[in-house]
């Protein structure tokens, strides 16, 4: 994973600078992608699974952190995670099961390309990696766009499923235009997108004319900015006119990528004029959203709660970690919770009472998902305070009236408690 041109490898020199923040994003990636793989194979009858791993800026595969010490970039991270979940799975098991991983890392920069081979070499003599994903590695010197048409041919020939996550950390905004995520995403029925954007650095500059319209167009949103206004914006809403272009461009990104759910983990440098960028998850299968939302809560040190499509106001902010300044400046945990819980409560119950009908748990928490910071935990929790307020009535499949429990099923059947209703008039 790699962004912009402070980030060079070359063989005899030393790797570059990885900052505070960017191994928080490493770490979400590692978790994830471990998390993915113990998912999918939660059922022990599972024998096998084939899957794609493509990262499509990779970098040299290595970083030096502030204080001196190497660390891994996303290719090694990306196995790592893979050979963690292969242990967990195969422990105490006399007939193993099988994570069988195409690894594909792209990089435009031939002495980068380069330096990951050698770096993967070295990891593989000293067992650090495992050697079927070692053997598994596709290292292509390239742009990521015209190495893509490959690269889903091969996915969707293999007979195992098409199961893919797509890692863009990009150069730009022109490198990953809207259109080829979409395309990912409908070629590839079980493709995830993991990106970044630099939301900071596009939203300050931009104007009503032709060369601030230009990185908008790159990427494909256009069409979602509010451009007659911006002026206005900017004049009448000064505090928060950078937060309504944001919301603007989240909407734009949900609709052309095409994704079913898409989450949006704000990430902010240190120091005090760091502008941050957006690591974003884009799937069609809600079990993924899930753990990548409740993954952000882990590692999240900054939190806003807003029901309304568009911006997560949620992150890692490097200026309130403890940890990295020493400072205890801010305590994210069970106030931040509570208040993402009471307004995913709120917003529930104005929804079921707005349709007025019975809907299901799976539909309840899927139109609410990618537009609330809540994990599914959350929703659970804010379910089962509406039902013991006895402002709704559950019920289960098979028919029968449930009491306010910790879990509830996704097909489940919720409906307006009619009798509350009268007794309020």
């Amino acid at each position: 994973m790699t962004t912009l041109a402070k980030y060079v490898w070359k063989v005899g020199s030393p790797p570059p600078l990885i900052d505070q923040h960017s191994l928080i994003k490493h770490h979400i990636v590692e978790d994830y992608i471990k998390l993915y793989v113990m998912t999918i194979m939660s059922q022990a009858i599972i024998p096998e699974l084939h899957f794609s791993l493509i990262d499509g800026f990779s970098g040299g595969g290595c970083y030096r952190t502030e204080m001196g010490e190497l660390v891994d970039g996303s290719p090694v991270l990306m196995m790592r995670a893979v050979r963690e979940a292969r242990m967990l799975l195969n422990l105490e098991r006399r007939t193993p099961r099988n994570i069988n991983v195409d690894y594909t890392f792209i990089d435009v920069a031939h002495d980068t390309i380069v330096y990951l081979r050698n770096y993967l070499d070295a990891k593989q003599q000293e067992n650090a990696v495992d050697l079927i994903d070692y053997n598994h590695a596709e290292i292509i010197h390239s742009q990521f766009l015209p190495a893509l048409p490959a690269i889903i041919n091969k996915i969707k020939q293999r007979k195992m499923g098409e199961h893919a996550i797509f890692m863009l950390d990009q150069y730009s905004y022109k490198d990953i235009p809207l259109q080829a995520i979409a395309k990912i995403l409908h070629s590839i029925t079980a493709a995830e997108i993991i990106m970044t954007l630099n939301v900071d650095n596009l939203t300050t500059y931009l104007a009503d004319c032709a060369g601030n319209r230009k990185p908008i167009e790159n990427i494909g949103l256009n069409q979602y900015m509010p451009w007659d206004k911006i002026r206005e914006l900017k004049a009448t809403h000064r505090q928060e006119w950078r937060r309504i272009l944001q919301q603007h461009l989240a909407y734009g990104i949900k609709k052309e990528s095409g994704a079913q759910f898409m989450t949006l983990f704000f990430i902010k440098p240190y120091g005090s004029n760091s502008w941050g960028y957006w690591l974003i998850h884009l799937s069609n299968q809600y079990r993924a959203h899930e753990v990548m939302k409740t993954l952000h809560w882990e590692h999240a040190t900054d939190f806003g709660h807003e029901l309304e499509p568009g911006v997560f106001v949620m992150g890692y902010n490097a200026n309130k970690d403890k940890d990295y300044t020493g400072q205890n400046t801010f305590e994210f945990g069970d106030q931040s919770k509570e208040a993402c819980i009471n307004g995913v409560r709120e917003h529930f119950g104005e929804r079921i009472y707005a349709l007025d009908k019975p809907v299901q748990v799976r539909d309840l928490y899927q139109g609410c998902v990618s537009e609330s910071t809540a994990a599914e935990s959350h929703l659970q929790e804010a379910t089962r305070q509406l039902h013991a307020s006895r402002e709704i009535i559950v019920v289960s499949k098979d028919g029968t009236i449930r009491h306010p429990s910790k879990i509830y099923r996704l097909d489940d059947i919720i409906e307006p408690s009619r009798q509350i209703r009268i007794i309020g008039v």
